[in-house]
């Protein structure tokens, strides 16, 4: 069975726009057509101490987005999964915004960023990245941006915030959290994985959780395989994760990947693999595939003012 594949994370707008080229990145078209890719989070990933000031950069990646060949929603979702590869935007690490209301709004009437990642590996205007320690939640900005974000119906993306700024999305937002492209602690211990009480918060609120296929966040740190990723996506549902876990491969932003699973070509073996070792049901795998994620993305659209 050809499952439709919605994946919440990927850097290759990034890859494109710092050298690389569609043929040599991870993500092309005819991968995802292969591989049965329904919806495709784009992210536009800027940070500090890249030779380029990241709002700048984060609109290169928009100009780039413009010529990938696959179309990019910046309107309204479909009522169902697109049949064919279509792209969304996010936003990874909210220093492009660089405190300004006034850039959300503007990255909001571009792009419609379905979600941002309020941090990425650095302190910014809104919060604390995980690699600083636990301490430290969001900031008055932080704050005011998380109630902002809810009226317009864009997702708080926990991946990369440590774990205090975890529990005031999880205090402070209306919308369910989603946590893009992160694992289980419990099986990897490592600060970008989410512990069992996060993993709960994420599925009492309804939100989502994708797994990350960089072998660091599956492996600790040995050579990853298709039974990690059994591994974190079952944790997940023996936790009550049905209707929350699905796929943040970060594809063109990591190094190393399980063998097997080298880019979206691949999602057919990944599910094959879970239903034979799982033996999950086709409706779960269904929702493992993409429904999770189109579900969440469709509840902060129906909560979107204007």
């Amino acid at each position: 069975m050809q499952y439709k594949v919605c994946d919440a994370h990927c850097d290759t707008l990034s890859h494109l726009v710092s050298g690389g080229t569609l043929e040599n990145a991870t993500i092309t078209p005819e991968r995802l057509a292969a591989g049965g890719g329904s919806l495709q989070v784009f992210a536009l990933f800027a940070t500090y101490g890249r030779g380029i000031e990241p709002y700048e950069k984060a609109r290169r990646m928009l100009s780039a987005a413009g010529e990938f060949p696959v179309p990019v929603l910046t309107g309204a979702l479909p009522a169902a999964l697109p049949d064919a590869p279509t792209g969304v935007f996010s936003i990874e690490g909210g220093e492009i915004l660089q405190g300004s209301l006034e850039r959300f709004a503007e990255f909001d009437a571009a792009a419609r960023v379905r979600m941002i990642a309020l941090t990425w590996n650095f302190e910014n205007e809104i919060g604390h990245p995980a690699k600083n320690g636990p301490e430290g939640g969001l900031k008055p900005f932080g704050l005011s941006f998380v109630r902002e974000m809810n009226r317009k119906g864009v997702l708080c993306d926990v991946s990369h915030l440590n774990e205090a700024g975890f529990w005031d999305v999880i205090e402070h937002s209306t919308l369910p959290p989603v946590a893009s492209h992160s694992n289980a602690r419990a099986l990897c211990e490592h600060t970008r994985n989410l512990t069992e009480a996060q993993i709960r918060a994420v599925i009492e609120k309804k939100g989502y959780i994708g797994v990350n296929f960089y072998s660091a966040f599956l492996a600790n740190g040995r050579a990853a395989t298709l039974e990690d990723v059994y591994r974190h996506v079952d944790a997940i549902l023996q936790l009550g994760g049905e209707d929350v876990v699905g796929f943040g491969s970060d594809f063109d932003g990591i190094d190393a990947w399980p063998e097997g699973l080298a880019n979206p070509a691949d999602f057919p073996a990944l599910l094959n693999f879970l239903a034979a070792r799982g033996g999950y049901a086709p409706e779960v795998l269904e929702k493992i595939a993409g429904g999770n994620l189109f579900r969440v993305l469709k509840a902060a659209e129906a909560a979107r003012q204007a």
